[in-house]
């Protein structure tokens, strides 16, 4: 049977900790980031997003806002001051490094040459999540139809609707289906709960749980599996 593969966006199709990392280094002297540890100040910058996603997802506050919340958030946790035109200052910095994101070469060039069928489900305001694949140039490999946001269907990840909108879309049966995300809650658990098979890219290290059919912690990792899987 052929290999069908839903992707999840952000950490998984690009490594969303560099605009991060880049507008940290650009923002704080070198001794304030030189005593922290900068992939947990990254993972607790995301945690703090997901603290008010559901408020983005409703549209009850802006991208800019939620944000300006998460450095905010993660400055006061780690002891750092920063005052409100740094927050917002910082906040456009890493909007302005979205626009730079790219893929990986080995994974551009993955599907580029599979024969896989190939979607897209990410959580996200629509025309933001849309921005950022087209920067990815991800509609050179998957047609518009085959990608999803959750600001689009109306359901966020975990919840398992939003997978089975997508499923009913493209009128497929998610047990044929692997979905290739980076969180274990929101991406595990949601499309194991809607019927799909699943692949864990734990990128950053983070929880892992008996939800993962698979786990790999690399992009070779990744693509290596992807190719046992197709043959």
């Amino acid at each position: 049977m052929r290999l069908k593969l839903c992707f999840d966006c952000d950490d998984t199709l690009y490594d969303l900790s560099w605009p991060f990392k880049m507008s940290a280094d650009h923002m704080f002297e070198k001794k304030v980031l030189d005593p922290i540890d900068l992939t947990a100040f990254y993972k607790d910058y995301r945690k703090a997003g997901d603290e008010i996603f559901d408020r983005l997802q409703k549209g009850e506050i802006s991208i800019d806002e939620s944000g300006e919340y998460r450095i905010r958030k993660v400055c006061a946790q780690y002891g750092i001051t920063i005052d409100e035109r740094s927050v917002k200052e910082f906040q456009q910095m890493y909007r302005g490094y979205q626009r730079n994101i790219s893929m990986s070469e080995e994974l551009r060039e993955f599907l580029e040459n599979t024969d896989a069928e190939l979607a897209v489900l990410t959580n996200g305001e629509h025309a933001h999540q849309y921005a950022k694949l087209s920067t990815l140039n991800v509609f050179d490999y998957i047609p518009a139809a085959h990608v999803f946001t959750s600001g689009k269907l109306g359901y966020a990840k975990p919840d398992p609707r939003a997978f089975d909108a997508v499923m009913k879309a493209l009128n497929e049966n998610p047990m044929d289906w692997y979905y290739v995300g980076d969180s274990y809650v929101n991406d595990m658990e949601g499309a194991k709960k809607a019927g799909m098979k699943t692949i864990h890219f734990n990128r950053h290290h983070g929880p892992e749980g008996e939800a993962a059919d698979h786990v790999v912690y690399t992009e070779k990792q990744l693509i290596d599996l992807l190719n046992e899987l197709s043959s």
